[in-house]
């Protein structure tokens, strides 16, 4: 079983951070849906929150760099 302990969340999406038998992890969502997924969408086994959290936040900068990256290439 889940347990949600935390949420982050920008302007491309969010990522719910949780705790189970195997310590802690994290679940990324977009608010616009990826045409592939990635291998880093939902991770777990982090011995901390604190691990955890910081690779939740991670994943949403990757996700801003990518949206901005689209950006400038479309001009």
């Amino acid at each position: 079983m889940r347990t949600l302990v935390d949420l982050l969340n920008d302007d491309s999406g969010y990522v719910r951070i949780f705790a189970d038998q195997a310590g802690f992890g994290y679940d990324r969502s977009s608010y616009a849906p990826a045409p592939i997924g990635d291998l880093f969408d939902c991770m777990s086994g982090y011995p901390s929150i604190t691990n955890a959290r910081e690779a939740a936040q991670l994943q949403l900068q990757v996700r801003r760099q990518k949206a901005k990256r689209r950006r400038a290439a479309s001009r």
